[in-house]
């Protein structure tokens, strides 16, 4: 992907491994190069945290106004993270997608990571709700920001505060060499019975290690390449059904949960890439118990 995280410098590995193209997420992560980072588990005052929200703000939505979201977007995300590297945070809209009024994009920022830009989930009226559950590396005491943008021009914002830290440096919670052989291995689940024209919830795990950059082998004292899934979109029959561009502060081994509106038996397929140009894929039958 090329990314050149701010404030954090790579080993000489990463810099000769990481890729040459310079995606969205990458490119507005170098125009946030200039903000300054506390230390770890050091919150900052509000008017410093405010101070960063907007630089963020205008570097990410430069010439968008952004309205006060409450009546339409509700954040989740615990208070202080039992594990920081593993956050769970959701984000659940208010009102139900349809072709006359739907989410169209979702971004998760979180303010106080190196890469604050986490992930954009777009959506399309087959999506059925814009709903999005999820793990993230948290790496500072921070807010997290939920934008969306609909499809008659306007943005909502609302956020919450996560008392975490060194999710972004986090080492691996299993074995490296062990989980090269199961790269990109998918879990499909669907919650619920099935349902045809209502949205289903679903669930997919990507076996990945989603490497920050930011981690150090303990045997080497070096930093590990970054290596992290970079862009995710799902179908049903072939139809979008949802897209994500993906940044370094997601989970190892990414989740979601997600929704989907079938209307009766079809295929539901998801495909995804890294940073390194590997691609993965799985598809699922999805349809009423016993078809």
């Amino acid at each position: 992907m090329g990314v050149i995280r701010p404030r954090m410098p790579l080993a000489k590995q990463e810099e000769t491994e990481m890729r040459s193209s310079k995606p969205v997420l990458a490119v507005l992560t170098l125009l946030l190069t200039g903000l300054t980072v506390p230390c770890p588990a050091v919150a900052e005052d509000g008017a410093a945290a405010e101070a960063r929200w907007e630089d963020i703000r205008s570097a990410l939505f430069k010439g968008k106004t952004l309205i006060d979201g409450s009546d339409v977007l509700e954040l989740q995300a615990p208070a202080r993270a039992v594990e920081a590297a593993l956050v769970p945070v959701g984000v659940h809209v208010k009102f139900p997608q349809t072709a006359e009024r739907y989410v169209t994009s979702l971004s998760l920022v979180i303010d106080e990571n190196p890469a604050p830009l986490a992930a954009v989930f777009h959506f399309t009226p087959d999506s059925g709700q814009a709903d999005i559950e999820t793990r993230l590396r948290v790496n500072d005491y921070t807010y997290i920001h939920a934008v969306a943008e609909t499809n008659d021009g306007k943005t909502y914002v609302v956020r919450t505060y996560v008392k975490a830290a060194g999710g972004c440096s986090a080492p691996m919670s299993k074995n490296a060499e062990a989980e090269a052989g199961h790269l990109g291995e998918m879990r499909f689940q669907q919650i619920g019975a099935f349902q045809p024209d209502v949205p289903n919830r679903a669930q997919v795990m990507i076996r990945h290690p989603n490497n920050s950059g930011m981690q150090m082998d303990q045997i080497t004292r070096l930093y590990l390449p970054a290596h992290y899934v970079q862009s995710i979109a799902v179908t049903l029959d072939g139809k979008p059904v949802l897209a994500i561009d993906a940044d370094i502060s997601l989970s190892e081994d990414p989740h979601f949960r997600f929704f989907y509106l079938p209307h009766g038996p079809a295929t539901l397929k998801i495909s995804a890439r890294d940073n390194l140009d590997q691609t993965f894929s799985g598809s699922w039958a999805v349809g009423p118990a016993g078809r």
